[in-house]
Parts: C-alpha cells; sequence; structure tokens
C-alpha cells in the first residue's frame, strides 16, 4: 500500500531505524574520521546523539507528529556529542521547528521541512565546510523538494533521496583535500546517508531494503599528512542551561578560544561544541552566562595517537575473486584489502591471482576462491608466493561475501570452525537464461529459458519470475522462517528488473526481508542468497 503520509508513530520508526543503522555501521564511520581531526569517534558520536533523540521520541510516540519530532530534536539536543553528532541534533531542531503545528505531512511538506533542518545546522556551524555532512545533508534536501513535486510516496521519494546523499558523499574527497589523501568519504556524510537509508526500509507498511553496503576505509593502514591534531587538541562540550545570552552572543564570546565551534539550539539550553587549547577557560567564561551541565572533554591527540600512530598492524589480508564490478565494489566495502575480477568467459589465471595476492600489506593472507573452478589454481598461489596464503574454497561469490564479512570483524586470525559457521550460515542460488538445451535430473531445460541451479540441482519455469519465486521458496524451506533474502543482479538485468522482483518476493513471502544489489556479473542474471 503506498504511503503518503507521515505521522508520529513513523517518524519514530523512521527514527528508530536510523539509529539502528548507524548503530550497526558506527565501526565503520569511526575508522572513515579524517575531518576536522582523525580522532575516530564520528560513528559513536552520531549514534549516541540519534540514540538520545529515539529515547525521547519513544516517550511520546503515540502523540501527533509534532510532538514526537519536539521530543526527538529535545533529547538529541542533550545527548548531542562531537562535531557531526551537534549538527544532526541541529537537523532534527530545525525540522521540529518547521513542522510545530502539524500532526502529519506529506512528500511536500517532509521537504520543506528537511530544507528547514539543513539551514537549522548550516545556522549553527561559525564556518561551515563543504565536503562535510552539511553538504550531502543540502544535496538531499534539494533533491527531496524536487522530488516531491511530483512524487506522494514516501518510499519513493526516500530512495531518491538516498541516491543523491550517495552521489554527494562520493564527491566529497574533491571537496576537502584531507579526504582526498586518506582515499575516503565523510564520516559525517556517510553517517547521514546510513541513517536515511535505515529509515527507509522502516517506512510503513514497507518491507522492501535496497542498502547500501558499508563504505569501508581505505585510511585503515595508511597514515597521511593531514590527520594530525593541532594545538586545540581538546574536544570540549557542555549544554549551558538557564542561559543568559542567545547563541549568536554566545557565539561570539567563545570564537576566539579554538576552533570547529557549534553553537545549537537557544536559549534557556545551548549546546556547545568547541576544539581548544585551552578548556579551563571556555569552561569559566561561559558559567558566567549560565549553568553548565553535560560537560565532557577529551583530548583527540591521545586518541589519535591510540588509533593510528600506535595502532597495531592487522594479523592478516583478504584477496577475494568477484565476477562483477558490483561484487568487486561490494567486495572492497566489506573488508576486502584486494580483488581479483573473473574475466568475462573465463577464469582468472594463476598470474592474475598471485597479483592481487601480493598487493596486500601483510604476510599472512586469506585467498577466497568463489568458484570450484578457480580453486585448484588458487592453491598454486602459495608456492608461487612468499606470503603464506590461505586458500578459502568457496564455491561461490554468496557464500564468499559471507565468510569475508566473518573475517573482517576479527582482528586475529580465524578458526577454521568459524569460517565453516559462515559458509553454513548461508544458502546460494544462481538464476540465468539457459545457454543451450540441457537436462539434469530429470528436468529438462531448452535454450534461452530462465533457469536456476540450487544446490547442483537443476530447476526451470516459464518466466523469471517464476524461477526467482521457486528458488526463494526452497532456499526459505518449510514454514515461514525469517531472514534476508538478497538478490545480486547482472547479465541483462537493469536496477528496475531487481527493484521488481525483490518486491513481488517481499509481498509473496511476508517472513523475509528482500534486499537488492548490482553484482555487475555476466555468467547469469541473479545471484540469490538466503541469511537467517
Amino acid at each position: 500500500m503506498p504511503v503518503t503520509t507521515l505521522d508520529g508513530r513513523a517518524f519514530g520508526k523512521f527514527v528508530a531505524a536510523g539509529t539502528y543503522f548507524l548503530r550497526k555501521y558506527r565501526d565503520v564511520l569511526n575508522d572513515l574520521n579524517v575531518f576536522p581531526v582523525p580522532d575516530g569517534d564520528t560513528g559513536s558520536n552520531m549514534y549516541l546523539t540519534a540514540r538520545a533523540a529515539l529515547r525521547e521520541a519513544g516517550l511520546v510516540r503515540d502523540q501527533p507528529l509534532s510532538v514526537v519530532a519536539a521530543a526527538a530534536a529535545k533529547g538529541s539536543l542533550l545527548g548531542a556529542r562531537g562535531n557531526s553528532g551537534v549538527i544532526l541534533a541541529q537537523m532534527f531542531r530545525g525540522f521540529a521547528h518547521n513542522i510545530r503545528r502539524r500532526d502529519a505531512i506529506d512528500t511536500l511538506q517532509l521537504a520543506v521541512a528537511l530544507k528547514d533542518a539543513v539551514a537549522a545546522a548550516r545556522s549553527a556551524l561559525t564556518k561551515p565546510v563543504e565536503g562535510t555532512i552539511i553538504t550531502v545533508a543540502q544535496v538531499a534536501a534539494d533533491e527531496a523538494y524536487a522530488l516531491a513535486l511530483k512524487e506522494t510516496e514516501f518510499y519513493r521519494l526516500i530512495a531518491g533521496v538516498v541516491r543523491a546523499a550517495n552521489d554527494a558523499l562520493e564527491r566529497t574527497p574533491e571537496q576537502l583535500p584531507a579526504l582526498k589523501e586518506a582515499g575516503v568519504v565523510d564520516a559525517g556524510g556517510a553517517g547521514f546517508c546510513y541513517f536515511i537509508e535505515g529509515a527507509l526500509g522502516f517506512l510503513p507498511e514497507t518491507s522492501l531494503r535496497a542498502t547500501a553496503f558499508p563504505r569501508r576505509p581505505l585510511r585503515s593502514k595508511v597514515f597521511t599528512h593531514q590527520q594530525v591534531v593541532g594545538e586545540n587538541r581538546f574536544c570540549t562540550e557542555f549544554v549551558l542551561e538557564d542561559a543568559m545570552l542567545d547563541v549568536h552572543a554566545l557565539r561570539d564570546l567563545l570564537a576566539p578560544l579554538g576552533d570547529s565551534l557549534i553553537v545549537a539550539g537557544g536559549a534557556p539550553a545551548i549546546k556547545v561544541h568547541l576544539h581548544t587549547g585551552r578548556p579551563g577557560d571556555v569552561q569559566t567564561l561561559a558559567a558566567k552566562h549560565g549553568a553548565l551541565t553535560r560537560l565532557k572533554i577529551e583530548d583527540m591527540a591521545r586518541q589519535h595517537t591510540l588509533l593510528v600512530v600506535d595502532a597495531a598492524p592487522g594479523a592478516f589480508s583478504i584477496a577475494a575473486v568477484v565476477p562483477g564490478a558490483g561484487f568487486d565494489r561490494i567486495a572492497r566495502e566489506m573488508g576486502a584489502d584486494a580483488t581479483i575480477p573473473v574475466p568475462r568467459g573465463a577464469n582468472p589465471s594463476v598470474e592474475d591471482l598471485l597479483v592481487g595476492v601480493n598487493a596486500t600489506l601483510t604476510s599472512r593472507v586469506y585467498l577466497l576462491a568463489n568458484d570450484p573452478n578457480v580453486a585448484l589454481a588458487a592453491r598454486e598461489v602459495d608456492a608461487l608466493s612468499a606470503k603464506d596464503v590461505t586458500v578459502v574454497p568457496t564455491r561461490d561469490i554468496v557464500h564468499g561475501l559471507a565468510v569475508l564479512l566473518a573475517l573482517a570483524q576479527r582482528d586475529a586470525l580465524p578458526e577454521a570452525a568459524g569460517i565453516d559457521a559462515a559458509i553454513a550460515g548461508v544458502s546460494s542460488a544462481a538464476v540465468f537464461f539457459a545457454g543451450k538445451d540441457a537436462s539434469a535430473g530429470g528436468v529438462a531445460v531448452r535454450a534461452g529459458a530462465p533457469a536456476a541451479l540450487i544446490d547442483g540441482r537443476l530447476l526451470s519455469a516459464p518466466t523469471l519470475a517464476e524461477v526467482l519465486a521457486e528458488v526463494v521458496r526452497r532456499l526459505l524451506g518449510s514454514g515461514d522462517p525469517e531472514g534476508v533474502v538478497t538478490l545480486y543482479y547482472g547479465g541483462k538485468q537493469k536496477e528496475r528488473d531487481a527493484l521488481r522482483y525483490a518486491a513481488e518476493l517481499g509481498a509473496s513471502f511476508a517472513g523475509a526481508t528482500v534486499e537488492y544489489y548490482f553484482g555487475g556479473q555476466s555468467d547469469n542474471e541473479y545471484w540469490v542468497s538466503f541469511e537467517r
């Protein structure tokens, strides 16, 4: 059923889903953290800020939208942490102010409120910098308004906003030299994208999700010249309650004492974030104009030293064979240090595999073959490389991604049982158009007909939609199991095809959450996975 209005309860779910995504990917965001200082806490700060908003919104979740939004704004302001957290809180405040007299809103009203949210966040900054969360949020708000002039359905609107925000995020390295040198996108901007992507999947009456994989930072093993903490090393935050001056006067008062100053909210409670070398002077000065509460002072130089300078090298690297451009990106974003592409109509050679393995930085490498036809050649690499190479004979890219996720979450060498458990936790199938007449296991398929291979068994049906439905039915098994079905599209399939099939499958299998991603493989139309 189309979703055309957003009320208080739905907004509460919106915040809950966004908070969940920030919690899920906070470590990824922490690793991306380079600007304004590389203190590795952006993900944690944004998550804790959103969680504070969610806690207050949950207390009034059955109330009109204006009440729920005001509660979220209050919670986020008092719980805001860090640069990006305070900016996020100010966005909540701007949004709440715009819809302060509304019980529910439509897409156009949401778009206007988003514009006010970004304007409020920008107004809290002493020196707004492009290439940060502000830039990404502004592009998202502008796209929302452009779409809302014609689009009345929330899912399609937010899906368009997510795409625009991710496009803007990809451009942030060209806007900030520190990001470009470190080879990362902006952490705050990425957090904003995750928050909106999370909300996309939990709109009322919506079961389909099409989210991005987390962007794994290339910076994790690289130290760059711009990753330094200057003389303003103390991140100082507090709430000035019973404030006897306004936001602008307080900003002018504190600006000479440091940088990255954000003054958010408004009398009687004003949130302050400042990087300073004189935290004691900041406290003394601010205390003359109100009561200091929620004071937090952190030494960013110490945080940076622990994160980067003194960081222990990784215990191992991961190289993965990938059958398409989409899978290449997914693998890298899930933690692969090197990828080896599959040539069209062939398999990678031993030399290709060796080059990929030798491109990694550690002496121990796990090589994910992701195809039985590649595994034999992969076993030759250990004898040819100076590195200690362990071949993981994953039978397809779906199982390879499962193992990759399990490996990427470990700092120490994994046990074989852990790898086996990751493989056992996912089921897969390949869906394709038959290249020639074939028969196997009593199932015959003619050239050009849609078919699938699942656990070595051939199945066929008159249409691709019917093949996909039967594949999912078999992967789920009996009963109504809950889990995630993922379609990786390639071959002749376009995103609109994957979106349509995912929606149909989501409607047919109520217990499953259906997602889709671009895989880019040339040898089949879809890889399908099911994970409980």
